[in-house]
């Protein structure tokens, strides 16, 4: 899969948002949503205390966001994610393959 450079310099840069020992609560879904909605990309970091607390592995957790949020993962790495807006598929003009 190809990665455009907008991901590209979002994995080398700093997480937007960090999700710690209180979890994933509206407040943190409205964040990523306006994120996601400006920059079209989001780097997320879950803190350990997220996972002590409540068990999830990561790609759970990467899913459960990217769902709430209507984006796709794009990338995993350690305990953090890259999530961007859901891509569109476009049909062909003579509708064929």
């Amino acid at each position: 899969m190809q990665k455009s450079r907008k991901v590209i310099n979002t994995i080398l840069g700093s997480p937007h948002i960090r999700i710690g020992k209180k979890g994933i609560n509206e407040n943190v879904i409205e964040s990523v949503k306006e994120i996601l909605k400006n920059e079209g990309v989001i780097k997320i970091r879950i803190m350990k205390s997220f996972k002590r607390n409540y068990g999830l592995e990561i790609n759970e957790i990467a899913s459960k966001v990217a769902e709430l949020v209507d984006g796709e993962v794009r990338d995993i790495r350690g305990n953090t994610f890259i999530i961007t807006k859901k891509t569109v598929k476009k049909r062909s003009a003579a509708g064929g393959i």
